[in-house]
């Protein structure tokens, strides 16, 4: 299961590095996601995957990082397409099937990301990692919803939420798959 506190800590360690960088970058991801009408949220958010990756290795990280998702456009566009039509239909249907298709894709950008995935990898890695780690997903998402709509009640801790649970959910993701450098503690 996930290391809560530890993920906490190196998730607070990468965001104090370059809190600027961060917000921005987020900023970028939720403005232009919502004025494309999530057109552009898939690649944005990958290319903040990467730049999440590109600081653990010890690289250089500006909001120039945040189109570093669009030589993956395709796939990003994809998934994002596939959780919006199947999460509405089965929210439409009796909420629980839309909560199921979300939780199951939930990583799917993460592994665009880091491995290259096509859309249909993307998401079949993500359901098989809900399927292997059921608790730490879910989780990792119930938190990340939790820190998110408390965040939503003031504006500064909506600005701090978003890049944080971005960093937090990168971590996991590599610790649940076991996949990325380990930041040093």
């Amino acid at each position: 299961m996930v290391d809560v506190a530890g993920l906490s800590k190196r998730c607070w360690e990468l965001f104090a590095e370059k809190p600027i960088e961060h917000v921005l970058v987020n900023l970028i991801v939720v403005v232009l996601g919502a004025v494309t009408l999530g057109l552009l949220l898939g690649p944005l958010y990958v290319g903040q995957i990467r730049m999440i990756e590109k600081q653990q290795r010890g690289e250089s990280i500006s909001v120039q990082d945040a189109f570093g998702g669009f030589d993956s456009f395709a796939p990003a566009v994809l998934v994002t397409l596939c959780l919006l039509v199947c999460a509405s239909i089965g929210m439409a249907l009796l909420v629980v099937p839309g909560l199921v298709v979300m939780a199951a894709w939930a990583f799917a950008y993460y592994f665009i990301a880091r491995d290259g995935s096509s859309a249909s990898e993307a998401l079949a890695g993500s359901w098989n990692l809900l399927k292997t780690q059921t608790v730490s997903v879910l989780l990792v998402l119930l938190l990340v919803i939790v820190v998110n709509a408390i965040a939503a009640t003031v504006v500064l801790a909506a600005l701090l939420a978003g890049p944080l649970t971005a960093i937090f959910c990168t971590l996991a993701f590599q610790d649940m798959t076991q996949g990325a450098p380990q930041s040093e503690s």
